[in-house]
C-alpha cells in the first residue's frame, strides 16, 4: 500500500495543504521544530485511517481556529488501483462525520480498512504498563482495521452492553423499592444471549492475534537485544463456559449495575524471562518490546491483508539508541513509512544508500 498524496483543509494547523509523496521514495522524514505541525501531520493520517485522532477524542480540537469544518483527503494506490479516500467533520450547524471512498459515503465501520496504519509514539509505552483499557484498545485498533466479522461484532457488544448494563441498574433499582423483576430478568436472559455471542466472537479472534504475536514476537526481540531472552504474551480472560459464568455472576452485576465479566474487561500480559514486565522490566527493556511488538504487528497486518501497512512514527527515533535505529530502519524498508523529527542530522548519518529517504521541513 502507497500514499501518494494528503490534502488537508482546516486540520489543527494546516489551513490548505497539499503534500505529494515521492514516488521513489519509501520513507519520508518530516523535520522541524516543536509546534510546527509535525504530529498533527501524522494525526491526518491516522484520522484518514481510522476516522479519528490518536491524541484526542474531541472532535473539534482538530479544527483549526475560526472554522467550523475539517476536511482530510488522500490518494492511496494498491495492487496498481489508486483509490481517493476523505473524512469530513463539523461543529456547524450540527456536528455530522463523514467518510468516502471514491465520492461514495460509507459508514465509519464500511470505511475502516480502506488505508493500513501502523502507529509508532513515544506514549505507546503506556499501552505496556498503563489502565488495561490501552491494551484492549490496542488489540481493537489492529483487528478492525483487518478483519471486518471482529469490527461488527465489537460494535454489536458495544451497543448490547450499553442496554445490558442499563438494564442491570433498573433491576437493582426495582429490588430496592421492592417491584417485581421476572419481566425485567426475562428480558436480561435476552440481552445476555446477545452478548454471549458478540463477546465470544471478539474473545476468539483476540486470543488469535495474541497467538500469532507469541510466534513472531520471541526473534525480533532477541534480533533487537542481541540476547536469548523468553519473551511471551497472555490473553488474560477467565476460562470457562461464558454462558454460565455470565449466569452465576447475574446477582453481582445486578448489585454493581454493571457487567463485570466479558472482553471490555480483559487483558493482555506480557513477560520477559518468565517474569511479567509490570514488576521486573527495565526502560529500555520496555522500549525494546514495544518495538517488538510494533514489528510483529505489521506482519501480521501483512499476513491478514495481503498488504504492507503505512507506518507512522512520532518522535520514536529519540527514544532508541542507534543499533535500534538501524534495526527498526531495516525492518521496516518494504514499507511506507513517515517518520517526524526534531534532528534532520541523525537520519543524514543513518542514511547510507540502503534506504532511501525523502526530507520535508515544516518552518
Amino acid at each position: 500500500m502507497k500514499l501518494k498524496k494528503l490534502q488537508l483543509e482546516n486540520f489543527r494547523n494546516y489551513n490548505r495543504h497539499t503534500f505529494q509523496f515521492a514516488k521513489e521514495k519509501k520513507i519520508t522524514i518530516v523535520v522541524g521544530p516543536n509546534g510546527k505541525g509535525k504530529t498533527n501531520f501524522l494525526e491526518a493520517i491516522y484520522m484518514l485511517s481510522l476516522g479519528k485522532s490518536f491524541r484526542t477524542i474531541l472532535q473539534d480540537d482538530l479544527i483549526e481556529w475560526n472554522f467550523d469544518y475539517l476536511r482530510c483527503k488522500c490518494e492511496t494506490e494498491s495492487d496498481g488501483e489508486s483509490t481517493n479516500l476523505e473524512v469530513f467533520y463539523s461543529n456547524y450547524p450540527r456536528k455530522q462525520k463523514g467518510f468516502k471512498r471514491n465520492d461514495v459515503s460509507l459508514k465509519n465501520s464500511e470505511y475502516i480498512g480502506n488505508l493500513l496504519t501502523v502507529l509508532f509514539h513515544p506514549e505507546d509505552l503506556n499501552m505496556l504498563y498503563l489502565s488495561p483499557s490501552y491494551r484492549r484498545k490496542y488489540l481493537n485498533i489492529i483487528l478492525s482495521q483487518t478483519d471486518k466479522k471482529y469490527l461488527d461484532a465489537l460494535i454489536k457488544y458495544k451497543k448490547t452492553l450499553k442496554q445490558r448494563n442499563a438494564l442491570l441498574h433498573e433491576i437493582r433499582e426495582a429490588k430496592f423499592s421492592n417491584i417485581p423483576t421476572d419481566k425485567l430478568e426475562k428480558d436480561l436472559s435476552a440481552w445476555d444471549t446477545e452478548i454471549i455471542e458478540f463477546g465470544g466472537q471478539i474473545i476468539k479472534k483476540r486470543i488469535d492475534l495474541t497467538e500469532f504475536l507469541n510466534k513472531k514476537l520471541e526473534k525480533i526481540y532477541r534480533s533487537i537485544s542481541g540476547g536469548k531472552e523468553d519473551i511471551e504474551i497472555k490473553y488474560n480472560t477467565p476460562k470457562g463456559d461464558y454462558a454460565q459464568m455470565l449466569t452465576e455472576r447475574r446477582n453481582r452485576d445486578i448489585r454493581e449495575a454493571k457487567t463485570t465479566f466479558g472482553p471490555h474487561r480483559d487483558d493482555l500480559k506480557f513477560f520477559i524471562g518468565g517474569k511479567e514486565i509490570l514488576s521486573s522490566a527495565s526502560r529500555g527493556e520496555f522500549r525494546t518490546l514495544l518495538l517488538a511488538i510494533k514489528l510483529a504487528e505489521i506482519k501480521f497486518i501483512k499476513e491478514k491483508t495481503g498488504k504492507n501497512p503505512i507506518l507512522l512514527l512520532d518522535d520514536v527515533f529519540s527514544e532508541l539508541d542507534r543499533k535500534r535505529q538501524i534495526h527498526l530502519l531495516k525492518s521496516i524498508k518494504d514499507c511506507q513509512t513517515i517518520i517526524t523529527t526534531t534532528d534532520k542530522e541523525s537520519f543524514k548519518k543513518l542514511d547510507k544508500g540502503e534506504v532511501s529517504l525523502e526530507f520535508v521541513k515544516l518552518e
